[in-house]
């Protein structure tokens, strides 16, 4: 990547490490819709090479998909300011690998997080697809974090308080533009029951929210759990573990594997799950075959939730598969 990080930007961590010697910036990637800027430096201070994130609304808004408004902007900056909540109050009680906050700052809109490098502990694998193997490892990782906030639909308000109300980057209540401009149909008509039928789950849990392939990084021998982090924590929130899931299927694996393998993913994730769950001290007062059939039963549900998101917000996604389909028009066969 030839582009350079900004001069502002570069002046921020200076300062908000007390450190005037900070240098090697390394641009990892531009942010969402030019909101700012992913980079890496090192710092002789710390002795080491750090990640910031850096958030700059730009002056002139602008979508790779067209939905620029303002509901769109205020999204996007509730969802760095989640990420600084789960950085700072929920990171710590994550016992699976992922970034850990250095230091935070906000000046209005403009916020910086400063964290650790994954890369320089050896989480430098990153892939565009998985096979099955490489995607069991990560749904491992997923049980592992949904074991680690599960509580009852009672509790997770004040467990989850500081994060989105209802986790996902495509909850119902946040795109409701895009909601508006699906085509008229069973599954927009039934989009609110969906929705319920999610909430309503007597299991919750604190969801990643953009279970994507790109969102894991591995280790070159990655074998094991602990090979594994995530990273991008802006849309943690309340939700059932298979919201996270079936993003991540759909986002990691070929149309063919989805077809094959579906059910083959499910079993791991649920295994994982029932042997996470008594370690957890919050996961293990409830009865892990409970939450598995619920949950299972739940699968075809979110599928359905995750497809009304894309049929309104770009209809030829690639996402909208034979595999997907078939799992929401399950879903709508049940109401």
């Amino acid at each position: 990547m030839n582009e350079t990080v900004d001069q502002v930007f570069k002046a921020w961590v200076s300062e908000q490490l007390d450190d005037p010697d900070v240098h090697a910036f390394s641009l990892l990637q531009r942010l969402w819709s030019g909101y700012g800027q992913c980079f890496r430096f090192f710092s002789p201070k710390y002795n080491c090479s750090l990640v910031a994130k850096a958030v700059k609304p730009p002056d002139i808004l602008s979508h790779p998909k067209g939905w620029n408004n303002n509901d769109s902007h205020q999204r996007k900056l509730t969802s760095y300011q989640i990420e600084r909540t789960f950085y700072s109050q929920f990171r710590a009680r994550l016992m699976l690998p992922a970034p850990e906050l250095i230091t935070e700052d906000k000046r209005g809109d403009a916020m910086l997080l400063i964290m650790t490098d994954l890369d320089s502990q050896g989480f430098d694998q990153r892939y565009e697809t998985l096979n099955i193997d490489q995607a069991s490892l990560v749904l491992r990782y997923l049980a592992g974090f949904h074991a680690t906030f599960l509580f009852s639909r009672e509790d997770i308000v004040t467990q989850a308080q500081g994060l989105w109300p209802r986790g996902t980057y495509w909850h119902l209540d946040t795109r409701q533009h895009e909601f508006s401009a699906m085509a008229d149909g069973f599954l927009k008509h039934s989009a609110h029951r969906i929705d319920r039928a999610l909430a309503n789950c007597p299991y919750q849990t604190v969801v990643h929210g953009d279970a994507k392939v790109a969102n894991f990084c591995f280790t070159a021998d990655a074998k094991q759990t602990c090979n594994i982090a995530a990273v991008d924590f802006q849309y943690p929130g309340a939700g059932i573990g298979v919201q996270d899931v079936a993003y991540f299927i759909g986002s990691a694996l070929s149309e063919d594997d989805q077809a094959e393998a579906t059910g083959t993913c499910l079993d791991v994730y649920f295994e994982a799950l029932r042997n996470a769950m008594p370690l957890s001290s919050s996961a293990s007062r409830f009865h892990p075959e409970e939450v598995e059939q619920s949950w299972r039963a739940l699968y075809p549900i979110a599928c359905a939730d995750f497809q009304r998101f894309l049929e309104g917000w770009s209809p030829g996604h690639w996402k909208l598969n034979t595999t997907l389909n078939h799992y929401t028009q399950k879903a709508l066969s049940s109401f």
